[in-house]
């Protein structure tokens, strides 16, 4: 019990250093010092994977049995994309957002919710790797959930920089498309028909965030971060085998309350 919390400590320590190198990013965002911007951003990069590359160093290997010394180890070519490369995208995503977001209550809000994000992914991470085969479900669905927080960031960044409405729905497409193959990419289900589904579900949420683009900052990227939810949550009810209507109906049930309560309040 003793080891375990402070193995939970390490963690904890590790987000307060993340925490603590993102705040004086923003710090110098708000303070206009974009000479050490890029400095910064990398040093919480590197922070970052530093956790990935020393976890993944400890927990990877396991013996085989009690009765044997051989030890089995966990294929870094199979975990490199989740464990290292999404993890970075979404921590670059969110200097992005803070580059482009003045309101310090709304960056502070959202740098709050990322960094419990990045707490829940630590302990899934650790807990996923006493799996040899494949990723767990519960850390599969953390990973989800980053790629729509993810898509949710980038729009809100497109939106604060300027760019037009064909520019934006560009942007959109593209990032909906890559987001949509990484989800595909960690539940092992790329193929040709999954990345037409993904191109055609991307154009689709681009073309519905296009009605409501004479509302406010905030809704327009809103409403694509439930869009880009639904298409996943249909996803992973397809990806259990289910075939019941109501598993089906659910998430619209939840997207519909979502929007009426973002037009409400």
């Amino acid at each position: 019990m003793k080891q375990y919390r402070l193995k939970v400590k390490n963690d904890i320590l590790y987000l307060f250093l993340l925490l603590l190198v993102t705040e004086i990013f923003y710090f110098s965002v708000l303070k206009t010092a974009p000479n050490i911007l890029l400095t910064i951003g990398s040093l919480g990069v590197l922070l970052l994977e530093t956790w990935f590359v020393r976890v993944f160093s400890m927990y990877s290997g396991k013996k085989i049995s009690q009765y044997s010394e051989v030890i089995a180890r966990i294929s870094l070519k199979e975990r490199f994309f989740a464990y290292f490369v999404l993890p970075a995208i979404f921590y670059v995503s969110l200097l992005v957002f803070l580059f482009f977001t003045r309101n310090e209550i709304l960056g502070q809000t959202v740098l709050g919710v990322c960094m419990v994000l990045f707490l829940v992914l630590f302990l899934n991470v650790k807990s996923s790797l006493n799996k040899y085969y494949s990723l767990e479900v519960a850390t599969k669905a953390i990973f989800d959930f980053i790629c729509i927080t993810i898509y949710y960031l980038l729009l809100n960044s497109f939106l604060r920089f300027g760019f037009s409405i064909w520019e934006y729905s560009i942007l959109s497409v593209i990032s909906s498309l890559i987001l949509f193959v990484f989800v595909l990419k960690i539940h092992d289900r790329i193929g040709l028909l999954e990345f037409f589904v993904s191109f055609l579900s991307s154009i689709s949420i681009t073309v519905l965030m296009y009605i409501f683009w004479n509302t406010n900052v905030f809704v327009i990227p809103a409403i694509g971060a439930l869009l880009f939810y639904l298409v996943i949550s249909v996803w992973n009810i397809r990806f259990s085998g289910s075939t019941k209507f109501t598993d089906y109906i659910v998430p619209f049930l939840y997207v519909l309350i979502s929007v009426i309560l973002i037009f409400t309040l």
